[in-house]
């Protein structure tokens, strides 16, 4: 993998020098090459029916540099096509910029601070990341939105042509990865800054169409696209995993996926986004008046854009309005993602209506998951409607007509995978994967199975299983329940405090009390003390060092409680049960 990411950056370079000095690819879009279907059509320039207008007027065009073109209508749009089909995990391991960030890490310079331990008092340095309590841990998927559309405002404005401007543009964004690099551990730069992150949160949902599933994974294991480095001693590879972000997309998508629905931003960045692809392939349309000016890629090597930056921004069907193209661009933004975001929140409400008038109870996360689907769909098709047609229009029609198949053929099958996915069957899958584990123990008869092993059951028949075995006695449930708990705890599928009510459905099925769930944290604490280091604590060597002690003082005060007379028998409040937890 480190091989093939020098040789994807080593290119990326390649183009990016080539935006400054490029005697190239100028030859394929002479006029005089015919063998080349990007060659300038010299009736383009003297043709008035023919020609490529602005407004009313025609475009001379010379022979041109490609690389803004290759950028644009090729990189980018292979990029989109990775993120559904192949998935965020795939496009992560190949991102020139997410490899670059980790520049600082690899050569041992990240920035440190000084903190001491709340318990020895001890103090001691540590690598710097965001707190997911912090303001831009909260906020993050705001800052990237905006700076998204940022970012598509400037390419309109400043980049799309000039390439100048554009090899700027890539220079400092490279600087900007390397230096989020230095300042903040782990890939902070992927989760809380770069624009693109949305964009993969949108296209992979809760997973992509070859992407793997992390949460069926045998544990332990380095899933996704998480932080890893090599053993030299073993030359296996391990786990280099900082706890950045909880839950990290890199270690489970999916688990991402749902456990950020009601996150500040989340509605915006799926339902907005769509406006956002609508409203910067319209604005072409609203600034020159025909589609021609997109079409035919004249964007992408148009002489002055930057000089053109007010500009009239609107002219629409003969008649220019004069508001700067400055202006304008963001105009155009702004009420299209208005009208997308308002639109993705009264298909909600309609949706669950619907449902309830065909005699359906759907909760407020399904109908959202479902809403989210569609536009993640919608927004796929109409990217490809216009993305990447400055030059795939340029083929032959077969190769147009293979494309456009594979387009709908992948999107579709994305929706079908998607569609009806919950977040109960994603927990009830992770669960199956502990719960095999504590019956593969009782060495069940292969006959009651019909012959089949426990690994070929699904989930649901696991559940079943568990319900009706008569050889389940109370002692056998108290412990395959305890290890279910200790493996969902190791596997980060919840914390300690929201354990009791991860596992509320799993305690009927094997019925287990409320009680029984303490007296398991506390044969955890006991033997596994370092499980019970929160999810979202920054672990260090001293964290960990000290974790036995935190556990078993906890351990202890649960204990208190929970032998309390009326605990096991009676249904706690609520305050009783947040001390508990």
């Amino acid at each position: 993998m480190h091989w093939i990411r020098w040789t994807l950056v080593l290119g990326w370079f390649l183009l990016i020098f080539s935006l400054l000095y490029d005697p190239i690819t100028p030859y394929f879009t002479d006029p005089s090459n015919l063998a080349s279907p990007f060659r300038l059509k010299p009736e383009l320039n003297f043709d008035p029916e023919q020609c490529v207008k602005i407004r009313e007027a025609c475009i001379i065009q010379d022979p041109y540099a490609m690389g803004a073109l290759i950028w644009w209508a090729m990189i980018v749009p292979a990029g989109i096509f990775i993120l559904l089909v192949f998935g965020h995990e795939f496009w992560r391991r190949i991102c020139p910029l997410s490899f670059l960030s980790q520049i600082p890490r690899a050569l041992g310079i990240q920035r440190r601070r000084y903190v001491s331990d709340p318990v020895t008092g001890e103090v001691r340095s540590e690598l710097v990341t965001i707190g997911e309590r912090s303001w831009l841990g909260r906020n993050h998927l705001y800052v990237q939105a905006v700076l998204f559309i940022i970012g598509l405002g400037v390419r309109i404005l400043l980049i799309n042509s000039d390439r100048v401007a554009l090899f700027i543009f890539l220079v400092f964004s490279i600087f900007c990865a390397v230096l989020v690099g230095y300042l903040y551990a782990g890939k902070s730069w992927c989760n809380y800054f770069c624009p693109m992150a949305p964009v993969q949160s949108v296209y992979t949902g809760p997973r992509a169409l070859f992407g793997s599933q992390a949460h069926l994974a045998p544990k332990p294991a380095i899933t996704q696209s998480m932080c890893r480095t090599v053993d030299a001693a073993t030359g296996l590879e391990q786990s280099a995993c900082v706890s950045c972000k909880m839950p990290c997309i890199d270690i489970d998508a999916e688990k991402t996926y749902w456990a950020e629905f009601n996150k500040p931003g989340r509605r915006l960045v799926q339902y907005g986004y769509l406006g956002m692809v609508i409203a910067f392939y319209l604005y072409y349309f609203l600034y020159a008046g025909n589609w021609d000016y997109y079409f035919t890629g004249l964007w992408t090597h148009e002489a002055e854009q930057v000089a053109n930056i007010l500009d009239i921004g609107f002219f629409i069907y003969g008649h220019a309005i004069p508001i700067p193209k400055l202006i304008a661009v963001f105009i155009t933004f702004a009420v299209l993602v208005t009208i997308t975001f308002s639109l993705g929140i009264m298909l909600e409400k309609l949706y669950r209506r619907h449902r309830i008038w065909r005699g359906y109870v759907t909760s407020a996360q399904q109908a959202q998951h479902v809403i989210f689907t569609l536009f993640t769909i919608t927004s796929f098709w109409t990217f490809f409607a216009y993305g990447a047609r400055p030059w795939i229009n340029r083929m032959p029609p077969a190769f147009v007509l293979s494309v456009n198949a594979v387009i709908i053929a992948v999107g579709a099958m994305w929706m079908f995978r998607t569609f009806g996915r919950t977040h109960a069957q994603y927990n009830r899958e992770s669960m199956a994967v502990s719960l095999r584990k504590q019956l593969q123990k009782l060495n069940i008869d292969s006959a009651l199975l019909d012959g089949r092993s426990l690994e070929e059951l699904s989930a649901d028949e696991v559940y079943t299983l568990v319900k009706v075995l008569p050889e389940f006695s109370q002692k056998v449930r108290l412990e395959v329940y305890a290890g279910i708990v200790q493996d969902i705890l190791e596997q980060n599928l919840t914390d300690v405090s929201g354990s009791l009510d991860f596992c509320r459905k799993l305690r009927q099925e094997l019925q287990v009390k409320e009680a029984d769930h303490f007296t398991a944290i506390e044969a955890i604490a006991a033997s596994h003390p370092e499980v019970l280091i929160s999810a979202y604590a920054r672990q260090s060597p001293a964290q960990v060092h000290n974790a036995k002690t935190l556990a078993i003082t906890a351990a202890k005060q649960v204990d208190a409680q929970v032998s309390h007379p009326t605990t096991a028998h009676s249904k706690p409040s609520p305050n009783s049960r947040k001390r508990r937890n």
